[in-house]
């Protein structure tokens, strides 16, 4: 994504990545990398092939270069704690997660202890070790539910109620309180990142509907929809734009604080979600008509643009799960991070293609992991 950078803000930075083998994460090792820091991830169990290996441009001479790689489970405070004095970690980019919605409400338990007990042990170590940066991953699913309300109306705010009603965006709205509780009662300099969906090479959670759809076709089967969703907008950002957003904001969290934290509110309606910032592609302005803006799609959208690219087969509807909640149109008002200098750089259409490249060029490794969700 970018050229090596030598004694820039990043360079010889010791920054932890939790979740090192995921999508965001992978990427953003190594955008690090190539800024001249030192990247430490953890990950809990071992993959046959890094994800950081299957992104890596094949036709670049440069040999890959892989991070301290640390085998630790997040729920392990000792352990993570280790973790970061060894390696004396002076930037945490959280992104370890249970990503998978539906694997969410199947495993309630398991999703909740992982996705906030592992936010919070990052929190403790932040703040008994005074890191001076750290990023929480959460997501715009944490809003919920806004599309009819005349008082906090789509796009979402920062300062917005948090109203996740399943699992899995229970989990995210407890992690991203937790981390506004822990900036406002302990001066934890901690940024909450709340980002529309991500798309691009890597991701290998094929119930999403780019990935999944993208391997569908190159596997000449139909696409598949789930039930009363063909119409529900979402809005969609690039992968190396998130990247440039997340290190964009830790670059700025001194700024964003201020000295003795001095531009953080006391109290009222300021509060409200001032350490977070929504990561998409618009200000408010720009979303008055969302069928207007390129980033923000429908289902039926994605999958006809796909198969006009790939191949062109039908769609087919298949009944959701019982316990599968669908929230209604998802998108953002991003003046905040806007407002802070921050912009994507790519377009809707030049990351599809990018993803599509690199799916149809990997599809022989990827083809046994996809399977089970291409002949759902």
């Amino acid at each position: 994504m970018e050229t090596q950078q030598q004694n820039g803000f990043w360079f010889g930075k010791r920054v932890l990545v939790t979740g090192g083998d995921g999508f965001v994460a992978s990427h953003l090792i190594n955008y690090l990398s190539t800024q001249g820091a030192l990247p430490v991830m953890t990950v809990r169990h071992r993959r046959p092939m890094f994800t950081l290996e299957l992104i890596k441009d094949k036709n670049s001479s440069e040999k890959a270069m892989m991070p301290d790689i640390e085998q630790c489970d997040l729920l392990d405070y000792e352990a993570l704690r280790r973790v970061c004095d060894r390696h004396q970690i002076d930037t945490i980019f959280h992104l370890a997660a249970s990503a998978i919605v539906s694997d969410a409400a199947n495993s309630p338990v398991s999703t909740i202890e992982n996705n906030v007990m592992g936010t919070l042990n990052i929190l403790e170590i932040a703040r008994i070790n005074k890191i001076p940066r750290v990023l929480i991953a959460s997501t715009d699913k944490s809003y919920g539910d806004h599309l009819d309300d005349s008082l906090e109306p789509l796009p979402y705010r920062e300062g917005y109620a948090l109203r996740g009603m399943d699992v899995y965006s229970a989990s995210k709205v407890c992690a991203d309180m937790l981390t506004q509780t822990y900036s406002y009662q302990f001066k934890v300099p901690a940024i909450v990142v709340r980002s529309s969906n991500i798309f691009g090479p890597g991701d290998l959670n094929f119930t999403r509907l780019i990935p999944r759809t993208i391997m569908c076709l190159l596997a000449g089967k139909a696409p598949l929809i789930n039930q009363g969703n063909e119409k529900v907008l979402r809005e969609y950002i690039y992968i190396d734009d998130v990247v440039r957003a997340y290190t964009f904001l830790m670059e700025k969290v001194s700024e964003i604080y201020g000295a003795d934290n001095c531009h953080m509110p006391h109290h009222g309606s300021a509060t409200y979600g001032w350490t977070a910032f929504n990561v998409g592609n618009y200000t408010a302005a720009e979303t008055a008509d969302p069928q207007s803006c390129d980033s923000i799609k429908n289902v039926s959208e994605i999958i006809e643009l796909l198969r006009k690219k790939i191949t062109d087969i039908p769609p087919v509807v298949k009944a959701k799960a019982a316990n599968f909640i669908e929230i209604p149109d998802q998108y953002l008002d991003c003046s905040k991070i806007i407002n802070l200098g921050f912009r994507p750089h790519t377009s809707f259409a030049d990351g599809l293609q990018r993803s599509i490249d690199w799916y149809r060029e990997n599809y022989s490794y990827l083809e046994k992991r996809a399977t089970r969700y291409v002949h759902a």
